[in-house]
């Protein structure tokens, strides 16, 4: 059984991540580490922390305590959600173009304009 080591998120990152230049002390990506900086860094999400199940993991870290770590430091647990809202201000719901009322006027408005269209094309024939 392997003993798992206290070990800090830099600490990590200089050790496993394999974009990060020990000699300059910078991502090889280009320029400076994103994860030290308070960034997310897509590399490091999917090569260095992997998924829950993944079965190479390296043996003696913990591996939620780091993850844990990286969340706080840039923020991956949090979703910004944005609420989508119609011309009129109303939020919407999911699937909804315009909101109810937005939505009853734009059918009049085309009603209006198609039976103009009708009138017109219609009107020369008499």
């Amino acid at each position: 059984m392997t003993r798992i080591r206290e070990t800090t998120l830099t600490r990590f990152i200089k050790d496993e991540c394999a974009n990060f230049d020990k000699h300059d002390q910078e991502c090889l990506s280009g320029g400076a580490c994103k994860v030290l900086n308070g960034q997310r860094c897509g590399y490091f999400e999917k090569a260095v922390l992997e998924p829950q199940g993944y079965p190479y993991r390296l043996p003696g870290y913990d591996y939620g305590k780091l993850f844990a770590q990286y969340a706080e430091q840039t923020g991956a647990n949090k979703r910004k959600v944005k609420a989508r809202r119609c011309e009129c201000g109303n939020p919407l719901r999911s699937r909804q173009r315009y909101c109810d009322g937005c939505a009853e006027e734009r059918r009049r408005e085309t009603k209006r304009n198609a039976m103009r269209k009708y009138r017109y094309v219609h009107a020369g024939s008499m």
